[in-house]
């Protein structure tokens, strides 16, 4: 599809989620590079059908006689977006029927198109009753994860889905060297930002509306950061101390890094391991704008691999933010709702597990390690650690004091809906003399 029309560009970036296994990230950053032309409105249109996704199938299914041919899978999520702008949006009716009718590239689509979006509109009553809905419907996730959560927490699962499935807050994280929070509290109120405070966190804010972060006050200066504030918790837990020698394994997107060097005594030796050359880049491009280039020492290469970026050192901080399943973080990145499976979550779990081994070789004894995902999955979290723990008897797992998260019997998972960030858990290792 080449044409500008807005429908037809959202129509390729769900193409490219739901039939290709892009991330909506990637898919979205494409198609912006081409046109960025209504950035906004195709944004909405691409989160929203993915968050709204196991709802949109079931009416679609109720309105289609028969399936779609296997190779019209762009037909059916222009259905899908069709629908999501009907039911979800402002857009006048008439509008969203024509502008999704006329992205479409397959002529004897247009008629079932047209016919499906208007037969929508005839039964919406009848449709959209929530009676008898299937619980992946109800709560917009796939039926596997609903069950998992339950099991997992089971008081607190319906508040899970339902954080995800909102719009995320724009967190912001203060750079304590360079201005006092009450200081960039004032000059937010003076460029009329609303915002609300964190008070278990000192560098957090939160605004309660998302801006651009070109026109955040003090962003160019160095000041300020996007940071969800969960985030954020892991400086609470590092007890720096001057001339540490500190690791920050798999970097990316240098977040946790940035937010170190603000906080540790410039006397602190960081050391910070990518795979990835280009999320290396944008950690460059980041330290550059905080004149922390100089300040950390940055190597692309993969964390299993030791010979690649240990030269022999050990640690007395390690800081293990692994590659998880993400799935705290799903009001950002709804595709994970759809791109995610049930069996990953076991090979993830494989993965941080060979890298927690891998790293706990290169911690000094008496130090510390905080092994963090962004993960809601137990197998990921408590249960990867409990098994940790039994097979390396020079392994301690501290307590965790934080507010308004759960204190497991090993770690602190907070979650979406009782915390105001997002999904994050943490777990703080002590390595015994």
């Amino acid at each position: 599809m080449k044409t500008s029309n807005l429908q037809a560009r959202a129509n390729n970036v769900l193409c490219d989620v739901i039939l290709e296994g892009y991330s909506l990230d990637e898919a979205l950053s494409h198609a912006l590079k081409k046109n960025n032309a209504q950035k906004g409105l195709l944004q909405e249109l691409c989160y929203g059908t993915l968050r709204h996704y196991e709802y949109l199938v079931h009416i679609l299914d109720q309105l289609l006689q028969k399936p779609l041919k296997k190779g019209d899978g762009d037909i059916e999520i222009l259905l899908l977006l069709g629908l999501y702008q009907l039911q979800e949006t402002h857009m006048p009716e008439a509008v969203s029927v024509a502008e999704t009718v006329n992205a479409v590239q397959k002529t004897w689509a247009k008629g079932l198109v047209n016919a499906v979006l208007r037969n929508f509109l005839r039964a919406k009553a009848t449709l959209t009753a929530v009676d008898n809905m299937p619980e992946s419907v109800l709560y917009l996730h796939p039926q596997w994860m609903i069950d998992l959560w339950k099991k997992a927490f089971p008081q607190h699962w319906q508040a899970i889905c339902k954080a995800n499935n909102e719009r995320p807050p724009m967190s912001l994280r203060i750079n304590l060297a360079r201005i006092e929070k009450e200081a960039y509290y004032a000059l937010l109120t003076e460029n009329n930002i609303a915002f609300h405070d964190v008070p278990a966190i000192p560098s957090a804010v939160i605004l309660d509306k998302a801006m651009g972060v070109d026109t955040l006050p003090g962003f160019s200066e160095g000041k300020v950061s996007v940071q969800d504030c969960g985030a954020q918790v892991l400086m609470s837990l590092l007890d720096l101390k001057p001339e540490l020698n500190i690791l920050d394994a798999c970097s990316a997107p240098g977040g946790k890094l940035l937010h170190l060097l603000e906080s540790a005594d410039p006397s602190v030796k960081v050391t910070a391991v990518e795979i990835d050359p280009n999320r290396m880049l944008k950690i460059k491009d980041n330290l550059q704008r905080l004149h922390y280039n100089k300040r950390a020492k940055l190597i692309t290469a993969d964390i299993l691999d030791t010979k690649a970026w240990s030269e022999g050192e050990c640690y007395d901080r390690i800081i293990a933010d692994v590659p998880c399943s993400a799935t705290g973080v799903i009001r950002r990145h709804p595709d994970i709702k759809l791109l995610r499976q049930e069996e990953d979550i076991e090979q993830f779990a494989m993965t941080q597990y060979e890298i927690l081994e891998t790293l706990w070789l290169a911690l000094k004894p008496e130090g510390i390690l905080i092994y963090i995902t962004c993960s809601i999955c137990p197998q990921e979290n408590e249960e990867l650690i409990q098994q940790f723990l039994a097979y390396n008897p020079d392994a301690q797992c501290l307590p965790i004091v934080a507010q308004q998260g759960l204190a497991l019997t090993y770690g602190y998972q907070f979650l979406p809906g009782l915390y105001p960030g997002d999904g994050f858990y943490y777990a703080k290792l002590h390595k015994l003399a």
